[in-house]
């Protein structure tokens, strides 16, 4: 088999020759270290890994520096460079529902969201299951009004914090479509809902909330003719039936360290 056949064949929950192998994101530090001067997709090569993929959903938005260590976002919120990655959110546009009326998301349409993957596609298609890594009902509303105050709204404001669910669903089911149009074999959703301990909100506030928001994403997938893995750190033992039932065809990454156990869950819902 080569990659693409390996991935599709787990995917449709078959035996493929080996486990297909893929890393969510892959630091360019730890790249430089191993193939010194090697881009993404050279390293994708050089370790045959069998799914490559867009980087994080934060990459795909355009920035303007602000000071010294500080940028802005489209979403309109300002993050501090660390080094890493990610930059930190350390301050958030929507405070008030009023904020939240005048707010308009990014155009999911811009041809900046879409330049990585197109390079990924030129270089892969065919040869390797190509993923884009997007978020899905969680992680936009907490760049808009922060996580602290979003945690706290599911309980004093969840109408509220519905609405900023709506503006993050509605803009990710624009890019699914594009995505997959341009040649996306997978979309991966990367918003953690679970920390070591535990989850960041209750089950109930899960299902009522942020899982219709998955399942509404996922069909937009299927439709499309893709397929779609869930990624979420932490421990997820409390919503996994929750999480299968939205139709998604793979979890990642099943965190040992977190109480998660890949036999016991192959063992519940491996068909």
């Amino acid at each position: 088999m080569d990659s693409y056949e390996r991935v599709i064949t787990a995917l449709n929950l078959k035996e493929p020759d080996r486990v297909p192998i893929f890393e969510l994101l892959i630091h360019p530090k730890i790249i430089n270290e191993i193939l010194p001067g090697a881009t993404y997709e050279e390293f994708v090569e050089k370790m045959d890994i069998d799914i490559p993929i867009t980087s994080t959903p934060s990459s795909l938005y355009r920035r303007e520096k602000i000071g010294k260590d500080l940028i802005k976002t489209e979403w309109g919120e300002i993050r501090k460079l660390t080094g890493e990655v990610v930059p930190v959110v350390i301050e958030s546009p929507i405070k008030s529902e009023k904020d939240l009326k005048e707010y308009k998301a990014p155009d999911p349409e811009d041809p900046y969201r879409y330049y990585q993957l197109q390079r990924l596609v030129k270089r892969f298609k065919g040869k390797r299951a190509i993923a884009m890594h997007l978020h899905d009902g969680f992680s936009y509303p907490c760049y808009l009004m922060g996580m602290e105050n979003l945690l706290m709204n599911i309980i004093l404001k969840p109408e509220f914090v519905k609405k900023l669910v709506k503006i993050a669903v509605e803009h990710t089911k624009i890019i699914i479509k594009k995505a997959i149009s341009l040649g996306a074999d997978i979309i991966v959703f990367g918003d953690d809902y679970a920390s070591t301990e535990g989850l960041l909100f209750s089950p109930q506030h899960f299902k009522e909330i942020f899982l219709p928001a998955l399942k509404e994403l996922v069909e937009v997938v299927k439709e499309e003719g893709g397929y779609a893995i869930k990624h979420t750190d932490g421990n997820i033992n409390e919503i996994l039936d929750m999480l299968v039932s939205s139709g998604i065809d793979g979890i990642h990454p099943l965190d040992p360290i977190a109480g998660m156990d890949i036999k016991k869950v192959k063992e519940k819902y491996g068909k």
